[in-house]
């Protein structure tokens, strides 16, 4: 999962035109990610990356849902046109849902439980000083799981002061890998960094990219 400059100006520029929600008609979220990940690290769990954008995407949530997934990824390019797509994927499924594209403010957050978000990524280095703590923070009000991004030592002890439920990994770092604080839940947002027994799941972009996601995934059971 790559983050790029352009992605986040584009972010940016949609956040200042966006609507903001009422946080008083925002339900919690009753689906719970963090525990839906959680193998106690005998194996990786794989979360099926998917577009917002991608056509036929309740259908496709609610067959990886019946192939037994533990939980989903969905990740919104164009806020305004896609926003409703990934609500109405989230409302056709049981399992957890994350929102794994770009969030900068605190208002994404309820935006995203609005929307049937049970978790958030966050990249702990877009979110200086006490932005990510207030973020963090939205997360646990809406009993959402925040899922924090993190590339250096520094940024894990952010994330851990932050309260984060998850730490999410890019790179296999044995530095990182070695700071991570014990019992903590890890993400990997790269199949390399997908270090069995280190960390508990995979953001599967691979998986969600497939012509058939659901067949992929009884494949990929199926040789555990």
């Amino acid at each position: 999962m790559r983050l790029d400059d352009a992605a986040v100006r584009r972010r940016q520029e949609q956040n200042l035109a966006a609507h903001r929600p009422d946080t008083r008609a925002i339900t919690p979220s009753i689906r719970n990610f963090a525990q839906a990940i959680d193998r106690q690290r005998q194996s990786v769990e794989h979360v099926p990356a998917l577009r917002a954008s991608r056509p036929g995407l309740p259908d496709l949530a609610l067959a990886l849902d019946e192939a037994v997934v533990a939980a989903l990824s969905f990740a919104i390019d164009d806020t305004r046109a896609e926003l409703p797509l990934f609500s109405a994927a989230a409302a056709a499924v049981s399992v957890p849902i994350l929102r794994s594209d770009v969030l900068l403010e605190e208002f994404q957050i309820y935006e995203s439980r609005a929307a049937g978000a049970d978790a958030v990524l966050l990249h702990a280095r877009l979110l200086a000083g006490e932005q990510l703590d207030r973020l963090c923070g939205a997360a646990r009000a809406t009993h959402m799981a925040a899922c924090v991004a993190c590339e250096t030592p520094d940024e894990l002890r952010r994330a851990g002061a932050a309260r984060a439920a998850v730490v999410a990994l890019a790179r296999p770092d044995e530095a990182l890998l070695s700071a991570l604080p014990r019992r903590v839940l890890v993400l990997a947002l790269d199949p390399a960094a997908a270090v069995r027994g280190r960390v508990d799941a995979l953001l599967d972009e691979s998986l969600g990219a497939d012509a058939d996601p659901a067949a992929a995934l009884r494949a990929l059971l199926a040789g555990e």
